[in-house]
């Protein structure tokens, strides 16, 4: 099996989808999002693949010179070509080098002017890999909302009425059911993160270089996207689950996707109980409880009575309240939680995260600027009752 072949078939694929969500209106977006998933994995272990025989010594192309790679040490083709130079190590070592300000060698700068007179992005996949990977870790959440990485405005289609199947009379008309779809509209924000580095950040290894620069600019931006998804309000900003309810503008409604505990009472059983049956048929197969650490301990914790029910539950270092596992973040609000199906959260990536440099802004403080960004946006899919609401009076 060629697996640098595969690899530029999967990329190309990637490509080829990227296209048909765009263009088509049609599309069968769970379809399409599936298949990038298994690219994904199928890539992921591919790419294992590749490594380990490059450590065994396998073979390279014929004609071709094994160089070493300046970031991890193992040997690799010196063909770096427009379809493969955003994956090979010369580009990702001539982008960190340019960071740093660091000269080039003569295969760097052939890569670094191979991708700068193409349209891939400006990160190398490793380092941009490394960068989701991490932004997964900060906030997990993310994992379970819909992501997709589409430039430009993008439409997603979303269920709005789903009326049931019917009893069929035998040699009666058959009526089509008033099945409608709704959408999600999603633009861009900019999300940027400036980080002030010493001039020793120059000098800096590779690799300590890169685990530096992904460890603060992808944790700012990730932090910032989790609080969007769960507080943003849509206007003139990210939106969230706090946008999700079934009422006006996304509104949640008091006995109907919300329960409001008083502001001198405790949260009780029955509470979570008539919560939980809130929550709208299905979602509950994947539903999350998101909260605050203090408001689980002091509100959900006190609950827990296992001669009595399994109400609440810790299991594998994992809290559970009703079967459901509860998240915890500080970015809902204190005496406040949500349940839901956070694959209803949709976003995109407009533009994915960059980073620049300017050794001039810093001139008086003798340092380096790095500049993190991207173009995001996210919406809920809301008034399905995928999300329901527990809420705290103030007065």
């Amino acid at each position: 099996m060629n697996i640098e072949k595969r690899l530029a078939e999967i990329k190309a694929r990637r490509a080829e989808i990227r296209s048909t969500i765009s263009g088509d209106a049609n599309a069968d977006l769970d379809a399409l999002e599936k298949e990038l998933r298994d690219l994904a994995d199928e890539e992921s272990k591919l790419e294992k693949r590749l490594a380990i025989e490059r450590m065994l010594g396998g073979s390279t192309p014929s004609g071709a010179t094994p160089i070493n790679n300046p970031v991890s040490g193992e040997q690799r083709s010196a063909e770096v070509t427009v379809d493969n130079v955003a994956a090979s190590p010369e580009y990702r070592s001539a982008w960190l080098k340019t960071l740093q300000g660091k000269p080039l060698t003569d295969a760097e700068q052939r890569a670094y002017s191979t991708a700068a007179n193409s349209a891939l992005p400006i990160i190398p996949e490793a380092t941009a890999n490394q960068i989701i990977k991490k932004m997964h870790e900060v906030a997990p959440i993310l994992e379970r909302c819909r992501i997709f990485h589409v430039p430009g405005n993008f439409k997603f289609a979303v269920e709005n009425v789903n009326d049931d199947a019917a009893i069929h009379t035998e040699n009666a008309a058959i009526t089509a059911a008033s099945d409608s779809l709704g959408s999600v509209s999603l633009t861009g924000y900019e999300i940027v993160k400036l980080v002030k580095a010493s001039r020793a950040s120059s000098a800096m290894a590779l690799s300590a270089f890169e685990s530096y620069i992904v460890e603060v600019i992808a944790e700012a931006i990730a932090r910032k996207i989790e609080y969007y998804i769960f507080a943003g309000t849509g206007s003139n900003q990210p939106g969230g689950v706090a946008t999700a309810g079934k009422g006006t503008n996304g509104a949640y409604t008091n006995g109907t996707d919300q329960i409001t505990v008083a502001v001198s009472a405790s949260l009780t059983e029955q509470n979570v109980i008539d919560l939980y049956g809130m929550l709208g048929n299905g979602y509950e197969r994947n539903a999350v409880w998101a909260m605050r650490k203090a408001t689980f301990f002091s509100s959900f914790y006190p609950l827990m009575n296992k001669s009595k029910n399994n109400l609440v539950e810790f299991a594998n270092g994992k809290y559970y309240i009703m079967g459901a596992e509860v998240y915890f973040t500080g970015s809902v609000k204190a005496n406040e939680a949500y349940l839901g199906d956070f694959s209803y959260i949709l976003g995109n990536y407009s533009q994915d995260i960059t980073v620049v440099k300017s050794e001039h802004s810093g001139l008086a403080t003798n340092s380096i600027d790095y500049l993190g960004s991207c173009v995001f946006d996210s919406k809920p899919a809301a008034g399905l009752g995928a999300f329901v609401h527990l809420a705290k009076a103030t007065a």
